[in-house]
C-alpha cells in the first residue's frame, strides 16, 4: 500500500524550502509518494552545474537583495517570486512515475478551462508558451521531480536578473534559454496562487484514488538546519560552479589593464596579467599571489592591497575590481 501525504511550506525562504525538499529526499519512507507545494520571494535558483556569474547578473542581485541558491537538479537557472508556485514530486524509485506527475499537473491547469502540454524537454506549454519548468534528480533510491508554475509572475524582473552580465565569460556550464513565457492569470485571470494550490491538491487526490495526509511546514515545526547551512553557504551556491574563464579589461590613465582568471571550485586556478603600463610595477607578482585565492571580492582586494606598491595603480585596480566582482 502507497501512502500518500501532501506537504505546504508556510516559507517564502527558499533556504528553507530547499532544505525540506533534500530532507524529503532523506528521510521519506519507501512506501510514500509526496507532493510537496512551496513560494520563494525573489530569487534566482541555479541549476546544479551552472555558472551564477554567467547565467544571472549578480551585481543587480545583491543590489536588488535577491538571494541566489543552487538546488540539487540539473537544468537552468529560475526566477522564483510570490506569483509563482513551486511542486515537488518526491518518491521511491519504483514508486516514481514522471508522466504520472505531469498527469496530475496538467489536470490541475484544466481545471481552470487552461488546455496544456508538455513538450517532452523540460516544460509545460500553453499555446507554445512556456508556464512550468521542469528538472530532475535521482539519489539513493529516491526520485525527485521538481518545478515551476507561473501564475503571476514579475516577468520584467524574471528578464533582468536573468540577463547575463556583459562581463566576458567562457564556461563549461549549461546555459538557460530564456523561453518565451506566459503567466497563467494572462490566461485565466480567476487564478490565485491558493486557488491554483487547491486544484493540484484536488488532482493528486483523484489520480490516485486517495485523501491524502496534508502537512503544514514552518521554521517552527521543524529542524532542518543542517541543511539550511549549505543552502546558505558560499561554498554550496558560488564555488560548486564550474570552472570558468574570466577577462576583465579597463583603461587607466596609467595603461591598458587586462587580467585574465581561470577558475575552479570557486577559487582562481590560473592568473594572467597584460598591461602597457610604463609604471615600475611588477604585475608578476600579483598574477602568482592572486593563485588559490577564493573568487571573492574582498579576498582579491586584500591581494591587491599587500602586493601593489603604487598608490594610484592600487586605488584603481581596488575600484575597478569592486565594480567588476559583487560577491
Amino acid at each position: 500500500m502507497h501512502k500518500f501525504k501532501v506537504y505546504l511550506s508556510e516559507s517564502f525562504d527558499p533556504k528553507f524550502n530547499l532544505s525540506i525538499e533534500e530532507w524529503l529526499m532523506d528521510c521519506s519512507e519507501p512506501d510514500e509518494v509526496i507532493l510537496f507545494l512551496w513560494q520563494n520571494e525573489n530569487t534566482i535558483v541555479i541549476g546544479r552545474n551552472q555558472n551564477p556569474y554567467k547565467e544571472c547578473d549578480v551585481k543587480k542581485l545583491k543590489e536588488d537583495d535577491v538571494c541566489l541558491i543552487r538546488r540539487l537538479s540539473g537544468g537552468g537557472a529560475v526566477y522564483h517570486d510570490l506569483g509563482n508556485l513551486n511542486f515537488t514530486f518526491i518518491a521511491s524509485d519504483s514508486n516514481y512515475d514522471v508522466e504520472n506527475n505531469l498527469k496530475v499537473i496538467i489536470a490541475a491547469i484544466d481545471k481552470f478551462g487552461i488546455k496544456s502540454f508538455f513538450n517532452g524537454r523540460n516544460d509545460l506549454l500553453v499555446d507554445e508558451r512556456k508556464f512550468s519548468g521542469n528538472a530532475f534528480l535521482s539519489d539513493k533510491g529516491k526520485s525527485c521531480h521538481h518545478g515551476t508554475l507561473l501564475v503571476d509572475v514579475n516577468l520584467d524582473k524574471l528578464s533582468r536578473y536573468l540577463t547575463v552580465s556583459p562581463l566576458k565569460l567562457k564556461s563549461k556550464g549549461i546555459e538557460s534559454v530564456l523561453s518565451r513565457v506566459v503567466n497563467l492569470k494572462e490566461i485565466c485571470p480567476q487564478m490565485t496562487i491558493e486557488s491554483l494550490k487547491a486544484a493540484l491538491i484536488t488532482s493528486f487526490n483523484e489520480f490516485y484514488n486517495t485523501e491524502a495526509i496534508t502537512i503544514t511546514l514552518n521554521e517552527n515545526e521543524i529542524d532542518v538546519a543542517k541543511y539550511v547551512e549549505k543552502y546558505k553557504s558560499w561554498e554550496w551556491n558560488y564555488s560548486e560552479s564550474p570552472d570558468f574563464s574570466l577577462v576583465l579589461e579597463n583603461k587607466f590613465d596609467w595603461g591598458i589593464f587586462e587580467i585574465n582568471l581561470e577558475l575552479s571550485d570557486g577559487k582562481i586556478a590560473n592568473c594572467r596579467i597584460f598591461t602597457d603600463s610604463i609604471e615600475l610595477e611588477d604585475f608578476r607578482v600579483l598574477e602568482k599571489s592572486l593563485v588559490n585565492v577564493q573568487f571573492k571580492r574582498s579576498d582579491i582586494l586584500c591581494v591587491i592591497e599587500k602586493y601593489i606598491r603604487g598608490g594610484k595603480i592600487k586605488q584603481g585596480l581596488c575600484s575597478f575590481i569592486s565594480d567588476k566582482i559583487h560577491i
